[in-house]
């Protein structure tokens, strides 16, 4: 719940809800709506690896409401709801958009995420949200990059796989994450004109290559960076995807340190149809930042015990296997490695479909390293497993 305060967030907040309200209400209002809701509930155990240590133990029960309009081709609305109990209760909108089609061009409007670049963890492209770093949520997720912001965007076909995009983010992307009372206070705060971000991209189709070029760019005013990329991405035997961007400060840079700005990444993936339902996937990615750390951080710039930041190295991996044995039973084992320290935090999971709509899975993270490195064993949740259900409706 919303609460009053001295600083009158209260009656913004409620103009906000009110026009959010109205700008989604008249969508649907034109169109037919579709509507669905997950709930998720699991129970997880941590264990640290030192037998001194307890055995932690928790359970979550989440759900998620998704409202689609329907029926009308030119106008789009979207609205999606989380919620959330454990320890605590929260609520948040990571969706909310309204999507207007022209004669001539498209409009978006609201809380959403655009993909620029291409790649499912690693996407040096992303100039918008930034997918280099380490996965901010759990690698059991089935989309490990879903961080989403408030923006304006406009798109303008040119052509079969071509089209030019330009996007406006007022108050940076992504957008600061939380509960929806401090996402709402964070859009009643007023912004300074030079910490305004805007950029805008152009797509096109090498049919001759059967490839895919990207070249953009993005001003981040509150970051205070100007993020060129290019990005291509096609099929050669396999899919593949290979980016590179800089971030640039603005004002004076100092060009001798251009390796600490550039971002480069790579992935290929290849999916085989083996007959009688049964399907097999390989995926390997890859982040290489050239400015970064080369050998294995020790002293003062290794991670310590109630210190959070840790070391950036300068390279980092992402293998997955996924087994689909029939359509209602998949198995998947994926890994986030950093290979310049030898660590790693290593998944294997599996879901099973019982009826239609629920879903049973359960996964085991390992994680292996010594006490100083990305990630070791012997420090909090080294090793996690958790199991439970999710129905959809």
């Amino acid at each position: 719940m919303v609460s009053a305060g001295n600083n009158g967030f209260a009656p913004r907040a409620v103009r906000i809800l009110m026009a959010a309200a109205l700008l989604l209400n008249a969508a649907f209002a034109c169109a037919e709506l579709s509507s669905s809701v997950s709930i998720t509930g699991y129970t997880s155990m941590l264990y640290s690896g030192n037998l001194q240590d307890p055995l932690e133990a928790a359970a979550l029960l989440e759900s998620s409401l998704y409202l689609d309009s329907t029926g009308n081709k030119n106008v789009k609305a979207y609205l999606q709801l989380d919620a959330w109990i454990t320890d605590s209760v929260g609520l948040d909108v990571p969706r909310a958009y309204l999507k207007v089609r022209f004669p001539w061009f498209r409009l978006t409007v609201g809380k959403t995420r655009l993909s620029w670049g291409d790649g499912f963890v690693f996407n040096a492209g992303d100039v918008l949200f930034g997918s280099m770093g380490s996965i901010s949520g759990g690698l059991s997720d089935d989309t490990l990059r879903a961080e989403t912001g408030w923006l304006t965007a406009l798109y303008l076909p040119l052509g079969a796989f071509s089209y030019l995009e330009a996007v406006a983010a007022p108050y940076g992307l992504p957008a600061i994450p939380g509960s929806l009372e401090t996402d709402l206070q964070f859009l009643s705060d007023t912004i300074a004109f030079d910490e305004l971000s805007a950029g805008a991209r152009g797509v096109f189709k090498l049919d001759r290559l059967n490839t895919t070029m990207e070249a953009g760019y993005y001003a981040d005013g509150i970051a205070a960076e100007h993020r060129p990329y290019l990005s291509l991405h096609g099929h050669l035997l396999v899919d593949w995807n290979l980016s590179a961007s800089m971030s640039i400060p603005m004002g004076d840079p100092a060009w001798q340190q251009w390796d600490d700005w550039l971002a480069v990444s790579a992935g290929v993936f290849q999916l085989w149809n083996l007959g009688a339902s049964r399907t097999l996937s390989l995926r390997l990615e890859a982040a290489i930042r050239p400015g970064s750390l080369w050998r294995e951080a020790v002293g003062g710039e290794a991670i310590h015990a109630g210190l959070p930041d840790a070391p950036v190295y300068g390279l980092y991996l992402f293998p997955e296997i996924a087994f689909a044995p029939s359509d209602t039973l998949s198995v998947q084992l994926r890994s986030f490695f950093s290979p310049v320290d030898l660590s790693a935090v290593i998944l294997a999971g599996v879901s099973w479909n019982v009826y239609q709509g629920l879903d049973v899975f359960s996964y085991l993270t390992v994680m292996g390293g010594d006490a100083d490195d990305l990630y070791g064993l012997d420090r909090s949740g080294g090793v996690g497993w958790a199991t439970g259900l999710e129905f959809v409706y």
